[in-house]
């Protein structure tokens, strides 16, 4: 994985953070790649190009990890990434939380028919942390936090709400440990999802609030054209 071996529990705190902040940047990267390959033309960021943009948000300029916008409407479709790598998981949870529900609402409040998507990563390790008085994991806990604000379906929906929620455990790279795997969940649902139905069901999302203006696949505006 592009983010590298993780750093010890042991280390200093600056690099951890470095550690964080890759991570974080290499996932706007795939989603973004992977938002465009289903019809999203132009989402940020790009490798080795331009990065997160600034949004002018109900409470003030705000900017955003992944972001697909025109000139007309401005910010249609956004994704919050977060993540937390470190134990003890649970100790900024509710953070994160309070700054996911902030970041939210700025960008409902400015553009209420955009499609904000959430995306939490937690280490395979916060689905490992259960102890004898404390039986449900920190992934478990997150899963169930961040499906209280997952599911915003109309636009006059509550605006701290989010479109969808995924959150991605992963494997991450280390000297020892087993080799890198993901898992994508879905929020509300608590199931397993593979990446396909992610950006498929942010394409779905975005069309039902702009029938005026769907999007499709490249092979699909092809097909259109041969009747």
């Amino acid at each position: 994985m592009a983010t590298g071996l993780i750093p010890l529990d042991s280390e200093p705190q600056a690099i951890k953070k470095r550690y964080s902040e890759r991570l974080s940047a290499n996932l706007a990267q795939e989603v973004a790649e992977g938002f465009r390959s289903v019809g999203f033309p132009g989402v940020r960021p790009y490798r080795g190009g331009p990065g997160e943009k600034a949004f002018q948000g109900g409470l003030g300029p705000k900017k955003v990890d992944v972001s697909y916008s025109d000139e007309q409407n401005g910010l249609l479709l956004a994704v919050s990434i977060k993540s937390i790598n470190f134990e003890p998981f649970g100790k900024n949870l509710m953070n994160r939380f309070a700054d996911l529900c902030t970041e939210s609402i700025n960008l409902h409040m400015r553009f209420p028919y955009s499609v904000i998507y959430g995306f939490f990563a937690l280490p395979a390790a916060a689905d490992q942390d259960r102890t004898r008085l404390r039986v449900t994991s920190s992934f478990e806990r997150t899963v169930r936090l961040l499906g209280s604000i997952s599911g915003r379906q109309e636009y006059t929906d509550p605006p701290e709400k989010f479109e969808h929620f995924v959150l991605m455990l992963f494997q991450p790279v280390s000297l020892q440990g087993p080799p890198p795997a993901i898992k994508l969940v879905d929020a509300i649902s608590k199931r397993e999802i593979n990446e396909d139905d992610y950006y498929l069901r942010g394409r779905e999302i975005y069309n039902a609030r702009n029938p005026h203006a769907t999007l499709k696949l490249e092979e699909e505006r092809e097909g259109g054209g041969q009747d």
